[in-house]
This record gives structure tokens, C-alpha cells and sequence, in this order.
């Protein structure tokens, strides 16, 4: 019989263990990044009955965070986003928009060996 609890508390001892519920992490000034592996997106209904939203996780040097970044980053990245591949997301701040409305604006760079051996040249995105 697997004894799990003293698995556990021997993983403890011995600092072989790893956290993998994520904190939420909020994008607050221009400039602000998240950078890691992605490992997953799910998505979110709003709860201002707006849609969804993509919710992203993402394993940093700090351990794992989820965040948002908006529907209109959504709709641009979600193509060419990828779980298992490296991202920088760079917050660039907001953009009013008419009616008073404004958009969070936000640059996403991969890097890492998948940029690096390329899948095409940067034309081929869809957008």
C-alpha cells in the first residue's frame, strides 16, 4: 500500500517539492511583465456579463501566477500562444477609447529554444 502522506512529508524534508497553485498577479503600471513557461489558459466568464476572458498560468521564477489580459489580447495572441513555450507579457498600459471606454495594451514576446528555431518568418501570423 502507497503511503502518501509520508511521501509527502519526506518530499517536505528533503525540499523536493513545488507549489503549483497559482497566484493571481494584476498588471498595475506601464512596463510591469510576467515572464515564464506557459502552462495552460482557461477561460472565464466575466462577471460583468461581458463575455469571457482567457486566464493564463504561467510557471516564473517567483512560482506560479495567473492573470488576464482582456478580450481584445485574447482575440491577437490566442493563434500563435502556445502551453510548453517561453513568454515575456509586457504591460504597456491603457488606451481610451471612444465613449469613454479604454483597452489594456499589452506587448508578448516568446523566446527560448521554440523562437529560436522558428516556425516560419514573422509574417505568418494571422493579424
Amino acid at each position: 500500500m502507497t503511503e502518501y502522506q509520508k511521501q509527502y512529508e519526506e518530499a517536505v524534508k528533503a525540499g523536493e517539492i513545488k507549489t503549483v497553485s497559482p497566484t493571481y498577479v494584476e498588471f498595475k503600471k506601464a512596463g510591469d511583465a510576467i515572464v515564464g513557461l506557459l502552462k495552460g489558459r482557461t477561460v472565464v466568464e466575466s462577471s460583468r456579463g461581458q463575455g469571457s476572458y482567457n486566464q493564463y498560468m504561467v510557471d516564473t521564477d517567483k512560482g506560479m501566477v495567473k492573470f488576464a489580459l482582456g478580450q481584445a489580447t485574447d482575440r491577437e495572441i490566442e493563434v500563435v500562444l502556445k502551453p510548453g513555450n517561453t513568454y515575456a507579457f509586457i504591460f504597456e498600459g491603457k488606451e481610451k477609447l471612444t465613449g469613454g471606454r479604454s483597452v489594456n495594451k499589452f506587448n508578448v514576446v516568446a523566446f527560448g529554444p521554440e523562437a529560436r528555431a522558428g516556425e516560419g518568418p514573422d509574417d505568418d501570423i494571422p493579424f
